[in-house]
């Protein structure tokens, strides 16, 4: 009896690792105010200023913005980061890292037409999914 082995042909590329976010609430964490509220002012401001946080809704009392990308690890020390320092829990959350941004009532792993803007609003002129 011989045994035969079976070759694949694998691409020579990597596949991308998966990447993550934490998004907070910031309307709702303002609205609570006290401290955690000025910790998160700082922190926010050096978020923005390396490239790591992204505003997906923005109102006049907060909005929501989105820390990353990470790696699972690193999107969970943020996340513990911030309840650390006084941010209550269900106010950031990990989820997946998208390059088109979802907004918080989205649950899907692609862009939809929730988070995908009007056509007359993008640049490229695709037909959101």
């Amino acid at each position: 009896m011989t045994t035969q082995q079976l070759a694949l042909d694998v691409d020579g590329t990597p596949p991308a690792p998966e990447q993550w976010g934490v998004v907070v609430d910031e309307a709702r964490l303002y609205s609570i105010g006290g401290s955690p509220t000025e910790w998160w002012t700082q922190s926010a401001s050096q978020f923005h200023r390396s490239g790591r946080l992204r505003h997906l809704t923005t109102l006049i009392i907060g909005g929501s913005g989105l820390l990353g990308p990470f790696d699972l690890d690193d999107a969970t020390f943020a996340r513990d980061h911030l309840v650390e320092n006084g941010v209550r829990p269900e106010l950031a959350t990990v989820r997946r890292w998208t390059e088109q941004p979802h907004l918080l009532g989205c649950r899907k792993a692609a862009p939809c037409r929730l988070c995908t803007p009007t056509t007359t609003e993008r640049q490229d002129g695709a037909q959101p999914s």
